[in-house]
């Protein structure tokens, strides 16, 4: 076998093969539910989380996919295996489960669209940001206010997090983009949360106006464990210019340290102290070298 093996509305079929209604609503409104987990060393790590957030999300589309989520974790497990051998020693896959109200030509009740398939992590794209940092970009697209579109639900409703990416790549093309909430609070990247450091302490932005991340979640429990104190807090650009450490966190790479942030740099040493010791809790935690691993990819 050559070709991926995704699960697409109850059969397991070649990527190629899988065609996607242009009357889906997922496609024509945007109203899909989706999450991405991943694998450390071959090794699912925190799927049924994953999943769980999934449905959290699907429920507040009021999508009912008719699987449960032990189901839709089976699933997972199942096209992981029948795509494994297809990785090399020192890959790792991410992992997409999606969901949306189904293809729409006027009849209710919907079928719903279930989707799940996996890639090969990028690793090269990042490989070299864990020693050199990032550039973050502070985008002029905002949040979306809770009060419009809640930001828990991690949904494919993302035209302003693609916006804040092309302004980000249009200073920068190596850039991420950073969003601001309308009351000009630091919120969250297109696709990562963002902690600081200040006088030991590791500060995040507020879950009022931001994705609850499962790296974020993972982040703070290994700061509590390390006897790092956290607080989240309304944070402005002020407060990260003037930080000890900045980095933001997701799935794919884990927690990249950021060097410049609006083409000027931090002028603190990357990756910050307490960025080091997060990260080598993360490897201990998963058993792999997440920086390594991205560099064995590199020529």
């Amino acid at each position: 076998m050559s070709e991926r093996i995704a699960y697409f509305n109850g059969e397991y079929i070649r990527e190629s093969e899988a065609r996607i209604s242009i009357y889906d609503r997922g496609f024509m409104n945007g109203d899909a539910a989706f999450d991405v987990a991943r694998t450390f060393g071959h090794r699912p790590f925190k799927w049924e989380d994953h999943v769980a957030r999934f449905f959290r999300s699907l429920h507040y589309l009021r999508v009912d996919l008719g699987l449960t989520p032990e189901q839709v974790l089976g699933i997972a497990q199942e096209v992981f295996k029948r795509n494994q051998q297809l990785l090399a020693p020192n890959d790792d896959y991410m992992v997409r489960w999606v969901g949306t109200p189904g293809e729409d030509r006027f009849k209710t009740p919907l079928k719903p669209t279930v989707l799940v398939y996996c890639t090969p992590i990028p690793f090269g794209g990042f490989a070299r940001r864990y020693a050199e940092g990032i550039h973050l970009v502070v985008a002029l697209h905002r949040a979306l206010p809770a009060q419009c579109l809640d930001p828990k639900a991690k949904l494919y409703s993302r035209a302003h997090y693609a916006l804040a990416d092309v302004e980000a790549k249009s200073v920068d093309p190596n850039a991420y983009s950073l969003l601001l909430d309308v009351d000009g609070h630091v919120t969250e990247g297109s696709t990562s949360n963002l902690f600081m450091v200040k006088a030991g302490k590791l500060l995040s932005p507020t879950t009022n106006d931001i994705l609850e991340g499962m790296s974020r979640a993972t982040i703070l429990d290994l700061a509590h464990g390390l006897g790092i104190e956290t607080l989240e807090t309304d944070l402005g650009v002020y407060d990260l210019y003037n930080a000890d450490e900045v980095f933001i966190s997701a799935t794919s790479f884990v927690m990249l340290p950021v060097a410049r942030l609006n083409t000027r740099p931090l002028g603190k040493p990357v990756p910050g102290p307490i960025t080091r010791r997060l990260l080598s809790a993360w490897n201990e935690l998963v058993g792999v070298d997440v920086a390594e691993q991205a560099l064995s990819h590199v020529s």
